[in-house]
């Protein structure tokens, strides 16, 4: 080891940044839980109880739920209950508001809207910095962190509006921060309101309230006789603990992909540290050949192998333990101000973090086991022959790979074609990874067709056509090479198919069933639900060549059907959205369609056993129930799936204003025109915009490339891993192969013939293996497409752009990848090339 240093720090880095990232994702996780946690609970710090409506089911992440509503009488019995000092009775929930630039605030975190009163009872939790409260119904103070995002200033007027009011303009009178010195607690905005304003905007005008906070020296049981079983009555600690565990979520989340990316890390990692380890032992066979005949046994060569892999293992795992610290850190700091808008962050190591180092040590011991119990059966003949390494047959290697691949292929027909119930996703993935693991043994055989067909392109010139013979010498050896880059490269292309086929099978179900040139709605972002007022509905109709407009008002917030989930639809005239949106009737009419009634399609009807005529509970969004009978039951295309009531339950919906509309032009209109038309209708319509189906498509998957973009940089490790996979094999061959080296240039190589030999080496090994990942990606992406065809995902697509560009970066890591190892080669010593044994 000490004479190979080199070699160690090689061997090392794969191992170090594997054990780096799992030891990353472990404390990312601890220390985003702890902190969160620590930050709830100082909004709580100072409030002594917590009193809510037992039928409250908020969603604290994202403001979203059926929130349970509090009485006014409520807060005069908590004011003469015992030991009751201060009561905040609070009217809290999401609204909107307008910033400076015309846009929505706070599209990723929720703007939260309260009153101002509330704070009576939570001492310490604000701080006015500039102005003051509100103390009329158009005024409003504002958080710091509104201020920021919305760019607007203390004076100026904002406008804000909730799911169920009217939009209404405000002055800022006042900017507040939180204590700590921080502008907001986890990244939301929040403006408050007088009680009045806060109850028009949130409870439809109603005396009612959403929480009452309660200070002074209580007993949280006491205070819940005293109010009944309607309410639900926490210690200010007990409300802290599960708002945490709410917004914990999130950095659970990102948590555990970073886990999943660490783990594919260090499985890349077993390729290099096995062809590292067995490069080594075939290098020094002649050597292990001299300590068998002098007296060594086997054991003592394994134990020798092994103790070499154990160093190199300790070492590498705890460096990366080491940094894992520092990177999960400096993630937590990167979640923090990106999503929590700089939540104060408490590193936490948690015991589990010395997981990464067994991890680390187990997998380097591992790899080694193999090439070390071969190094125990170098015969000691052997030091007496100079060539004592000649390639061995792919015949068991091959037998074993089809034989594996033919399992995995048999378990993935039995997961699409037969029907297994639940167990039908487990067997498809358990199918997909025996699979992977065929292929990743007939990868030697593999490779001699492929190599030689890639080589081909590069055999051009005397080094190129040595660069190529060099690339298919040993199957095994570039095979194994290969893998690494094959396995970072099967991963993303397989999740850029399925992006791909997203994208088409959306695609084509709006080529199929919509019959409009023009969709007003918008893109999710995070809590808020992009919707527009009846009145734009209404002058977008009554644009000139609009030929029919079809609006699509959707609940999914607590409504359910017969006690199950279900999205509830409606339109205001069902019959022209059917028209555009490509349905029609197979049973009854729509025609007048009563309030108690209902329309299905006919997978519905099919799924819940439902025939003209039948009858159903629904529960809407605001809790309110009514028995609704079937009227009609409609071709099942994909656009009206579902259950469509009449505009009258419109009222019962969480948000009772149109989210889409899909507009049908007339015979030889200007589309482009009627599209800069109805955009001037939106200009006060921040959450929509107009957009042609193409648009729209990318529109509604915007955030898959988000998604596509995060797991690229992500892999981006395991790429890295791969190169010096790549630059590892190539300087341990250049070492093997030094007096070859000397002979080639004794009889008129130049030194840039060899750099360039092993340049083309190296791009043939890259090529190899992206050729090969990209094929397993498809593979992969149609595999899971078919699986999920029956949930409609209907399209198969490739992703060509990118499967070119991960072709071309190949090459540039091959070029990377070959720069020291061909330097190397081009500065031998001629004569001490040829001397060397």
């Amino acid at each position: 080891m000490a004479s190979r240093k080199a070699r160690l720090v090689l061997t090392s880095l794969a191992v170090l940044l594997g054990t780096m990232f799992v030891a990353a994702a472990m404390i990312l996780t601890a220390t985003m839980d702890k902190s969160v946690s620590g930050t709830i609970a100082d909004g709580y710090s100072s409030v002594d109880a917590v009193v809510t409506s037992a039928k409250s089911e908020t969603d604290w992440s994202t403001g979203q739920g059926n929130t349970g509503t509090l009485p006014a009488e409520a807060v005069g019995e908590l004011e003469s209950a015992p030991g009751v000092e201060v009561v905040g009775p609070a009217v809290e929930g999401q609204v909107n508001a307008i910033g400076s630039d015309g846009k929505l605030v706070g599209t990723f975190a929720p703007t939260i809207g309260f009153n101002w009163e509330s704070l009576d009872a939570q001492e310490g939790y604000t701080e006015i910095r500039e102005g003051s409260g509100p103390t009329a119904d158009d005024e409003v103070a504002v958080s710091a962190k509104f201020i920021t995002d919305s760019g607007l200033e203390l004076g100026d007027t904002v406008t804000a509006y909730s799911y169920g009011s009217d939009r209404a303009d405000y002055t800022i009178v006042g900017v507040f921060g939180l204590s700590g010195d921080r502008d907001s607690l986890a990244g939301e905005t929040q403006m408050a309101f007088t009680t009045a304003e806060a109850q028009r905007l949130m409870t439809d005008g109603e005396d009612v309230y959403t929480t009452i906070y309660v200070a002074g020296d209580v007993d949280t049981d006491e205070l819940a006789s005293v109010l009944g079983s309607d309410y639900r009555v926490q210690t200010g600690e007990e409300a802290s603990e599960e708002a945490a565990e709410a917004f914990a979520v999130v950095a659970d989340f990102m948590g555990y992909i970073f886990l999943g990316f660490g783990l594919v890390a260090v499985f890349v990692s077993i390729f290099l540290i096995i062809n590292t380890f067995t490069i080594i032992v075939a290098q020094r066979q002649r050597e292990l050949a001299l300590l068998r005949a002098i007296g060594a046994g086997r054991g003592q060569v394994i134990r020798s192998v092994l103790t070499e892999a154990l160093v190199i293992g300790v070492i590498a795992s705890a460096v990366g333990l080491g940094l894992g610290v520092l990177l999960g850190w400096g993630l937590s700091q990167l979640v923090s101000s990106t999503m929590f808008d700089g939540m104060p962050v408490t590193l936490l190591v948690p015991p589990t973090t010395l997981w990464a180092l067994v991890v680390g040590i187990g997998v380097t011991l591992l790899s080694a086991l193999v090439p070390a119990v071969k190094a125990s059966g170098v015969p000691p003949v052997a030091a007496m022959r100079d060539a004592v390494n000649p390639p061995k047959p792919l015949r068991t290697i091959t037998i074993a790979g089809a034989i594996v691949t033919a399992v995995g292929g048999s378990m993935l027909a039995l997961g699409l074609l037969a029907d297994l119930g639940d167990n039908e996703l487990m067997v498809i993935l358990t199918g997909i990874g025996v699979s992977f693991v065929g292929i990743t043994l007939l990868t030697p055989i593999l490779s001699r067709p492929l190599v030689a067909a890639l080589g081909a392109l590069m055999s051009w010139s005397f080094a190129g056509k040595l660069g190529k013979l060099n690339a298919g010498r040993n199957p095994r050896r570039t095979a194994i090479t290969a893998a690494a880059l094959m396995i970072a490269v099967a991963l993303i292309t397989g999740i850029a198919t399925l992006v791909s086929s997203i994208k088409a099978t959306t695609s084509e179900v709006l080529d199929l069933n919509l019959d409009s040139d023009l969709i007003v709605s918008g893109a999710q972002g995070g809590a808020n639900i992009p919707s527009f007022s009846r009145e734009t509905l209404e002058e977008i109709r009554a644009v000139p060549e609009v030929a029919s407009v079809g609006d699509v008002y959707a609940d999914f917030f607590g409504t359910e059907v017969d006690g199950q989930e279900a999205v509830l639809s409606s339109s205001e005239d069902l019959g022209a959205s059917l028209g555009v949106l490509g349905g029609s009737v197979a049973e009854g009419s729509i025609d007048d369609l009563p309030a108690d009634s209902v329309v299905i399609d006919e997978g519905t009807a099919d799924d819940r056993d439902l025939a003209l005529g039948d009858s159903v509970e629904v529960t809407f969004g605001d809790g309110e129930t009514a028995e609704l009978q079937v009227a009609a039951i409609l071709d099942g295309y994909d656009l009206t799936n579902g259950w469509w009531v009449a505009p009258e339950q419109i009222e019962h919906f969480t948000l009772p204003k149109p989210m889409q509309a899909f507009i049908a032009v007339e015979d030889g209109a200007d589309v482009a025109a009627v599209q800069s038309l109805v955009d001037d209708i939106l200009a006060d319509e921040p959450e929509v915009s107009v957009t042609n189906n193409a648009e729209f498509v990318e529109q509604q998957t915007g955030q898959l490339d988000v998604i596509l973009g995060a797991v690229q940089i992500l892999l981006a490790l395991a790429m890295i891993i791969a190169v010096i996979g790549v630059v590892n094999t190539l300087v341990l061959s250049v070492l093997e192969r030094t007096r070859e080296l000397g002979l080639l240039r004794a009889v008129g190589m130049t030194r840039g013939q060899a750099r360039r030999m092993i340049t083309v080496e190296s791009i043939i090994i890259c090529m190899f293996g992206a050729v090969l990942g990209i094929a397993v990606g498809i593979g992969l992406g149609w595999t899971v497409q078919q699986a999920l065809e029956s949930e409609g995902l209907s399209s198969f697509a490739l992703p060509w752009s990118l499967i070119v560009t991960y072709l071309i970066a190949a090459v540039i890591v091959g070029l990377l990848a070959a720069i020291a190892p061909a330097a190397r080669a081009a500065k031998l010593n001629v004569l001490g090339a040829i001397a060397y044994e």
